[in-house]
C-alpha cells in the first residue's frame, strides 16, 4: 500500500527539481528590450541570452546602427549579471564591461568603456521581451510595416536607428574644450598631458584661431593653430605650432559627418623624419575624439596617443 505514495513522492520531487532548474535557466535566458544612453543620445537596445549547460552566450544590438556585439564572460551571481563586449572604433578595439542587476522582469545597470584612460558610462535599462532561450538576431522575426511610400519587399525587417550627426561647420568647434591626451612621448610633445583648447572664430566667418594650454609631468606648454574650413568642399586646412615649436601642416577631409580624416605633411625634427596620421571622430555636439599614429624615420605606424575632447560648459 505504501508503493503508490512512494511513486507519487518521487514524481513530485522530480517536478519540483525540474521546475527549479527551469526557473534558474529562465532567470536570464531569453530576449530583453530597452534603452541605452550613448554619447549621441538614448537608443533602443536588445539583449538576447541563451544558456548552454552551465554557461551563457548572448549578444546585444542597437549600440551601433544595424549591428550587434557578441557578449562574452557572461556570469550570473544571485541577481548580479556581468558581461563584456568588444567594440571597434576608428581609435582601435575597446572593451565594454557590463554590470547589471536583475529585478524580476527588469534588468538595469551600466556598461563602462575605458577609452584611453578615461571612463565612459553607458546606462542600460531593459525589460524581458520573451521567454525563448534562442539568441535572436538584431532584426524582428515579425513583419514590419514598411515606411510610407514603400511597398512589400522594399521595407525590410531590419529597423535601423539613424546615427545622430553633427553638421559640418566651423561653428562646431567654437568655444572651450578640455581633454587628457593619453599615449607616449615623442618628438612632437610629451604624454600624458591634460589640456584646454579654445577655438575663436575670425571675422571672415570661415576660419578659427586656437590656443591650447597643456600640463604634464615636469611642466606646461602652449600650442596654437589656424584652421580654415571650405563649406563647399567640406575640407579643412590646419597650420599648427606644437609646444616645442614644431610646425605641422595638414588637410582634413570632413565629407563624412562623423569623422575628419587628415593628410599630414611630412615633418622634420632635428634630423628625424616623422609622418603623422590623425583622425577626429565627431561623437556629439559636446564631444569628439582624436586618435594619432606616428611613423618615425620610415618605420611602421604605431599608436601615438588618443583623447576624448569634451566641451566646457559656459558659466
Amino acid at each position: 500500500m505504501r508503493r503508490p505514495f512512494i511513486i507519487w513522492g518521487i514524481i513530485l520531487l522530480v517536478q519540483l527539481l525540474a521546475g527549479s532548474a527551469y526557473a534558474q535557466q529562465d532567470k536570464l535566458a531569453g530576449r530583453w528590450e530597452g534603452t541605452i544612453q550613448m554619447p549621441q543620445g538614448e537608443r533602443p537596445v536588445t539583449g538576447t541570452f541563451k544558456k548552454e549547460g552551465e554557461a551563457y552566450t548572448g549578444n546585444i544590438s542597437g549600440m551601433r546602427p544595424g549591428s550587434e556585439l557578441q557578449l562574452k564572460d557572461i556570469k550570473v551571481d544571485g541577481n548580479k549579471v556581468t558581461a563584456k563586449a568588444d567594440i571597434e572604433t576608428p581609435q582601435g578595439s575597446f572593451t565594454i564591461n557590463f554590470n547589471l542587476m536583475l529585478e524580476g522582469e527588469t534588468m538595469k545597470g551600466a556598461g563602462v568603456l575605458d577609452f584611453g584612460g578615461q571612463s565612459m558610462t553607458l546606462d542600460v535599462s531593459m525589460k524581458r521581451a520573451g521567454e525563448g532561450t534562442q539568441s535572436a538576431p538584431p532584426t524582428s522575426s515579425q513583419p514590419q510595416q514598411p515606411p510610407a511610400g514603400q511597398g512589400p519587399g522594399q521595407g525590410q525587417q531590419r529597423v535601423r536607428v539613424p546615427q545622430p550627426q553633427q553638421k559640418q561647420s566651423i561653428d562646431y568647434f567654437v568655444g572651450q574644450w578640455s581633454y587628457k591626451y593619453v599615449g607616449r612621448e615623442s618628438a612632437l610633445g610629451p604624454a600624458p598631458r591634460e589640456c584646454t583648447v579654445t577655438f575663436t572664430k575670425r571675422a571672415d566667418g570661415k576660419s578659427l584661431d586656437s590656443v591650447t594650454t597643456c600640463k604634464y609631468e615636469g611642466g606646461t606648454h602652449k600650442e596654437s593653430s589656424v584652421i580654415v574650413f571650405d563649406e563647399a568642399t567640406k575640407m579643412m586646412t590646419f597650420t599648427e605650432k606644437v609646444g616645442n615649436g614644431v610646425a605641422i601642416n595638414s588637410r582634413g577631409d570632413w565629407t563624412s559627418p562623423i569623422s575628419i580624416r587628415f593628410t599630414v605633411d611630412p615633418i622634420k625634427v632635428k634630423g628625424q623624419s616623422l609622418q603623422l596620421r590623425r583622425t577626429i571622430s565627431v561623437v556629439a555636439a559636446h564631444s569628439f575624439t582624436i586618435a594619432e599614429e606616428l611613423s618615425e624615420d620610415g618605420g611602421p605606424f604605431t599608436r601615438l596617443g588618443n583623447a576624448v575632447v569634451t566641451k566646457v560648459e559656459a558659466k
